[in-house]
């Protein structure tokens, strides 16, 4: 979006234009900016599709019952009357992405973000059981039977974007195939829980070396909440200092030897998702051009889990 339009939005909510407009380029859905006024500073989130937003703003009242620390929604607009895009301008967390800055924060701080994250994935086993699979987008409930079929809707969407980018060699091919035969049991036992499951390397913010809130909340999911734990080994996966946060959440949520190699197979099935987004142009953020070393990285990712679970 222009600084055009952000300026005319700032107008209407606040009745004047910002001092500074900063584009944030961290995630592909939606086109974020941060908004500088004189003595506060907000976050502007748009989108031409409403489903991308609202999740926002049906989920919050979750994240607070949860007494999870999150935005708060200042304004909001999803007719796309005064504009040709839905937007909704947040209270600004202070604070980096845990990816950006995870690097140079110590043991000690490592270990109580662990604590924070993994809080939030006990908050979340404290609500009822779901009926259903799939994901909540705020407008939109996906309603599958099994976790089957979620996996099987992924293998699809995986396979159809290799289809155009060749991204995905045979090999990796074959682990997925492997893995969704060997764990297939497994996912038809699982029991549909709500949780929260893009909380890895970002959407959560860190100030001052300490865990200062959750951000980005459009979507939820009703599944295995153990995937969110495989998401963060996907993002670290061999890195020996973000190792220490990843073993602590595992510490604290107290997973025995078949939980670690369940959430080491939703690692893998993760990256090799990840892997097939390279070359697939979703917004502003994001290039369509392929990232070779991205693509050669993650696969020795897949390729090492791989072979710590294989039978």
């Amino acid at each position: 979006m222009n600084n055009q339009n952000i300026n005319k939005v700032c107008e209407i909510v606040f009745k004047k234009e910002p001092l500074r407009i900063t584009k944030k380029t961290v995630g592909i859905c939606n086109e974020v900016c941060e908004i500088e006024f004189e003595n506060e500073s907000y976050i502007l989130r748009m989108n031409e599709e409403k489903k991308y937003l609202y999740g926002t703003h049906k989920f919050l009242p979750i994240f607070q019952k949860l007494q999870i620390t999150t935005p708060k929604i200042i304004a909001d607009d999803y007719s796309k009357t005064q504009f040709s895009f839905c937007y909704q301008i947040l209270s600004k967390i202070e604070g980096q992405d845990l990816g950006v800055v995870i690097h140079d924060i110590n043991e000690n701080n490592l270990k109580s973000i662990a604590s924070e994250i993994s809080a939030i994935f006990d908050k979340f086993k404290s609500l009822p059981l779901e009926n259903t699979f799939g994901e909540i987008t705020g407008l939109d409930e996906e309603k599958y039977n099994s976790l089957t079929e979620i996996i099987d809707n992924q293998k699809k969407t995986i396979l159809e974007r290799n289809e155009k980018t060749k991204v995905i060699d045979q090999e990796t091919i074959d682990i997925m195939n492997n893995l969704i035969n060997t764990y297939q049991n497994y996912f038809l036992q699982v029991k549909p829980r709500l949780y929260y499951d893009d909380i890895c390397s970002k959407n959560v913010m860190i100030h001052d070396g300490k865990f200062s809130g959750l951000v980005d909340l459009d979507f939820l999911m009703k599944g295995d909440y153990l995937e969110a734990i495989g998401r963060i080994i996907a993002s670290w996966y061999g890195k020996k200092h973000e190792e220490i946060y990843i073993n602590e959440i595992i510490k604290l949520q107290k997973l025995d030897e078949y939980d670690q190699k369940i959430v080491k197979m939703y690692a893998i099935l993760n990256l090799i998702y990840w892997t097939s987004e390279e070359g697939i142009k979703f917004n502003s953020n994001s290039t369509g051009v392929i990232n070779w070393e991205n693509v050669e990285n993650k696969k020795k990712q897949i390729v090492g889990l791989y072979n710590e679970i294989k039978e």
